[in-house]
């Protein structure tokens, strides 16, 4: 069994469109922070149980041009924000070996559970938007498949994640679909330090409101690079620190975008 904490934050405060870098006239930023507790329980040398517990805090901040919002006709500076516990993710992995000695394969199956409060307000009482809230209100089936192969000192990874889109949540919003592919190089010569190398391609569909609209400013492809570090501090407790930057993105329309993640986890293995 084994038990980790990992936090990241990222601060999107720079527009693009398509491609291409747009003014921010308002100056809008968007603070995501996570704090999510992992749970790993191996039932078999083959079959395993997870669990993704995530805390979530949202933050959104802009300035209003006069007459933009009717609760605030004056403009000024505008925030909205969520916390609490958002969507958890529950996942059985089982391990299989195609190719002795080889190439194992870890394929999982899941749910994205509907927990995530979807009924933040601003400070007049309006409900914020959807992709502000901490949760999204729809169950959706997860599948992922990972692999991974050592060419001492080197260990070479790979994997794919899918969320599948399980329809709209009670206000009519339904997220877009999910690919996330994943591949890792990590050097492992040290006994008590190692590093590594990540690319990661994510693609999401277009969102849908009011119960089948197409939502602009939402989906599209991005390919991050990130550069990892870890340490050992011993047999039982492991600490890695990662800063994910993005190498290219084409999004749907106008959003706003992070110029780098950082992230910070442990990992407690605890001897059965």
């Amino acid at each position: 069994m084994s038990v980790g904490f990992s936090y990241a934050h990222e601060k999107l405060d720079s527009p693009v469109y398509g491609e291409k870098s747009i003014p921010n006239y308002n100056r809008e930023r968007t603070d995501n922070s996570n704090l999510t507790l992992v749970l790993n329980y191996g039932v078999t040398d083959q079959f395993s149980l997870s669990g993704f517990f995530p805390y979530r805090y949202v933050l959104n901040e802009k300035i209003l041009f006069r007459g933009q919002y009717k609760n605030q006709y004056d403009g000024g500076k505008y925030y909205r924000e969520s916390t609490g516990l958002g969507d958890i993710i529950l996942q059985g992995r089982i391990k299989l070996n195609p190719i002795k000695d080889h190439f194992s394969l870890i394929f999982g199956l899941g749910l994205k559970l509907s927990n995530g409060n979807i009924n933040s307000v601003d400070k007049y009482g309006e409900r914020i938007s959807d992709n502000l809230q901490v949760g999204t209100g729809t169950t959706d089936p997860i599948v992922s498949l990972f692999t991974s192969e050592l060419i001492n000192p080197i260990l070479l990874s790979g994997g794919v994640f899918v969320r599948i889109s399980n329809g709209e949540n009670i206000y009519g919003y339904q997220y877009g679909n999910e690919l996330q592919a994943l591949l890792n190089m990590d050097y492992l010569n040290h006994p008590s330090v190692y590093g590594g190398l990540q690319l990661n391609y994510l693609k999401t569909t277009r969102d849908h409101y009011e119960y089948g609209k197409v939502a602009r400013d939402r989906g599209g492809e991005s390919l991050f690079f990130a550069a990892k570090i870890g340490t050992r501090i011993s047999t039982l407790l492991d600490t890695e620190i990662v800063a994910q930057f993005p190498l290219k993105q084409n999004l749907n329309e106008s959003q706003l975008i992070s110029p780098f993640l950082l992230q910070l986890g442990f990992l407690i293995k605890i001897p059965s």
